[in-house]
């Protein structure tokens, strides 16, 4: 890029980019640095968006279904940048990158001084010693745009084995920044020895989980088991009903001192503490409440035992215990009040034998320590992803920090061929496919019943049929944006012929190992072109191609999720072409580059009838050159400007991206 040759304006705008990404990239002084690295915005800037075509044949199902879907095949990094319309608006990135192994890697060398280059290059050979600096490159700048391509509140879940994990992990933490690390997920991709290694068996896989802000992004709960809620009893007749037995402490007592504390037994009068390090899990009030409810009369009472700690400001507070009202003690021993301490007994034991035992209740037929009620009724319907799924439930989800999965709850990687030789059949060539049930579970977890999946790395298309099986099986309306690029020895574009493939078998249940429940959705098959946006690319397009363009551009920030257009069959009217989710129409006043695109009386009069006839709101929505009527029930849109806004094409931005263009 030619400095010397941009506008002020220009270089201004890249130093503050430039210092933004330092300060985002490596505030606490870590950036990496590998040979040939380039800021991945400056990258970015230089990759333009390109023209795109619906090719029919490939996509599947009715129109309205069409639209909730797109499949993309093109190079990864071109076609994020094409999708303007869609950053800022993912909910969650799920994708499988290639894993630098030495037989699926391809890295293109004329990507370093141009990244437009439409070559994907060879593959790269374990042998090749620039290989870890070649994958970084190659993987900085999506990394980066999928930042981009991510809500506020957006995730990221990528997948990678032992080769790159590290070199991932500092990268991820690079440009999200490590407090937005949610957890690395360590998934068992088989669950038998495998003779790979000299020394340990590398049987599992990782999952890294970043958050665009972690302080917005929410973890939710994974389905609940019959097997779970079997675990619930109602022992006592509770009316509350079915109830499982639960810690009545908690964790960290250092930062909750007034909550250890002891508390009298009311069946055997003796004291009782929580464990080292850990304090009652409620409320003080609450558990002289429950305590109360064994028949005793209980107090706050400071029985000498010690347990006293200095607050912040340097005073003595000294910690109250929970004890049977009358009962004296000295030093923190009981002192006579046996009759006391009887009488507690004998009340414990009559509300014992009644059933309907209070929340906070002693085990061992009231023999034993302290357990808390947790009823069913109150456990949210869901429960928190833990090591190994934990046979705990909890009311709001804990940290997952570092979590593994056996393959019993995340599938295993022969699962995930199983699966896709079940729909496509056998020779594929895919030797390593995630498994249904992890990409499920993910999905399930970090993204909303009514947000948009994006897989970059597409593959043989599981995230797409994750999406579909989880919609089918919950009632979910989620949306799939794959992007697929890779093409095999013999330069085929598997996008087309098992991406796309698979996806509509899933739809139609039309699997090669036999007919199977057909499930509801559909897709766009988008294939990116090799021609870059810009105006004269816009006005150089036929109707059809410029009808294309319109469809998978078009945004309207008001609408964001819904904001979409449902083609009409080519040929079926002059210029209607599209509706809205208000059912307005969309009008294009255009046959070729050289005819006449202008919006005069005549042809709004052509627009009203139209739109009369489809049955369509009294709002029209126009393409054309130009415009010489107007009216309050008609929005015009400038071709190409208003199409070029849409696909993020600015003349200043793309000053930026060219050697000698002014602004």
């Amino acid at each position: 890029m030619d400095l010397d040759q941009l506008p002020r304006a220009a270089l201004i705008k890249m130093l503050q980019e430039h210092n933004e990404s330092l300060l985002e990239a490596g505030k606490d002084g870590i950036v990496m640095n590998y040979a040939g690295r380039t800021a991945p915005w400056q990258i970015i800037r230089q990759v333009k968006p390109k023209l795109s075509r619906i090719i029919k044949k490939h996509s599947h199902g009715p129109e309205d279904h069409q639209v909730a879907n797109e499949l993309w095949d093109g190079e990864n990094l071109s076609t994020m940048v094409t999708l303007y319309k869609y950053r800022g608006q993912i909910d969650l990135i799920l994708t499988d990158p290639p894993y630098n192994t030495g037989e699926d890697f391809r890295y293109n060398d004329k990507w370093d001084t141009d990244p437009n280059d439409p070559d994907l290059g060879e593959l790269v050979p374990k042998d090749d010693g620039s290989r870890h600096s070649k994958w970084l490159r190659f993987m900085t700048p999506r990394i980066w745009m999928m930042r981009e391509m991510l809500k506020p509140n957006g995730v990221i879940a990528i997948c990678i084995d032992h080769r790159e994990l590290f070199r991932l992990g500092m990268l991820m933490d690079e440009i999200f920044k490590e407090e937005n690390r949610i957890g690395i997920i360590n998934w068992q991709k088989s669950y038998s020895p495998r003779n790979d290694n000299k020394h340990v068996s590398t049987a599992t896989e990782y999952v890294l989980i970043y958050a665009k802000d972690a302080s917005r992004a929410r973890t939710g709960l994974t389905e609940r088991t019959e097997e779970m809620n079997s675990r619930y009893k109602n022992p006592d007749g509770d009316p509350n009903g079915e109830w499982a037995s639960g810690d009545a402490t908690g964790p960290n007592a250092a930062t909750h001192r007034k909550m250890v504390y002891a508390i009298q037994h009311p069946f055997t009068g003796e004291l009782i503490y929580p464990v080292e390090g850990r304090c009652w899990a409620n409320e003080k009030k609450y558990v002289k409440q429950w305590l109360e409810e064994w028949g005793g009369k209980y107090e706050e009472a400071w029985i000498d035992d010690g347990n006293e700690f200095e607050d912040s400001n340097g005073r003595l507070f000294k910690v109250k215990a929970l004890v049977i009202a009358g009962c004296k003690f000295k030093q923190g021993k009981l002192q006579g009040s046996k009759d006391i301490v009887e009488n507690a007994r004998v009340w414990a034991l009559a509300k014992l034998k009644e059933g309907r035992w209070p929340q906070l209740y002693f085990t061992d037929e009231g023999k034993g320590g302290p357990r808390t009620k947790r009823y069913l009724k109150d456990v949210k319907k869901g429960r928190v992803p833990m090591t190994y799924w934990a046979n705990e439930d909890y009311d709001a989800p804990l940290e997952i920090e570092s979590q593994s999965w056996d393959h019993e709850e995340s599938g295993h990687s022969q699962t995930g061929i199983n699966e896709l030789d079940a729909v496509v059949g056998k020779g594929h060539n895919f030797k390593t496919v995630k498994p249904l049930r992890l990409m499920k579970k993910i999905i399930q977890i970090w993204c909303r019943t009514d947000g948009i999946v994006m897989d970059p790395f597409a593959g043989s298309g599981t995230t797409g049929h994750a999406v579909l099986e989880l919609n089918q099986e919950s009632g979910a309306n989620r949306r799939f944006i794959l992007i697929e690029q890779g093409n095999s020895e013999k330069g085929d574009h598997y996008a087309k012929t098992l991406t796309a493939d698979r996806i509509k078998r899933v739809i139609t249940g039309d699997w090669v190992s036999g007919k199977h429940n057909p499930v509801s959705g559909g897709f766009r098959f988008m294939e990116l072109r090799r021609e870059h946006v810009d105006a004269k690319a816009v006005n150089d397009l036929a109707r059809e191609e410029m009808i294309d363009l319109l469809l998978t551009s078009y945004w309207d920030k008001a609408e964001k999720a819904k904001s979409y257009l449902r083609r009409f069959e080519l040929g079926a009217h002059k210029h209607l072409f599209g509706v809205n989710p208000r059912n307005e129409g969309f009008f294009l006043v255009w046959d070729t580059s050289d005819s006449p695109s202008e919006l005069d009386r005549k042809v709004f009069r052509e627009i009203v009838e139209e739109a009369q006839k489809a049955g369509l709101a009294r709002r029209y929505h126009v393409y054309a050159r130009a415009a010489v009527y107007t009216g309050s029930s008609l929005e015009f849109y400038k071709i190409p400007d208003k199409v070029l806004e849409h696909i993020g094409f600015n003349v200043r931005a793309d000053a930026l991206n060219n050697d000698g263009v002014a602004a």
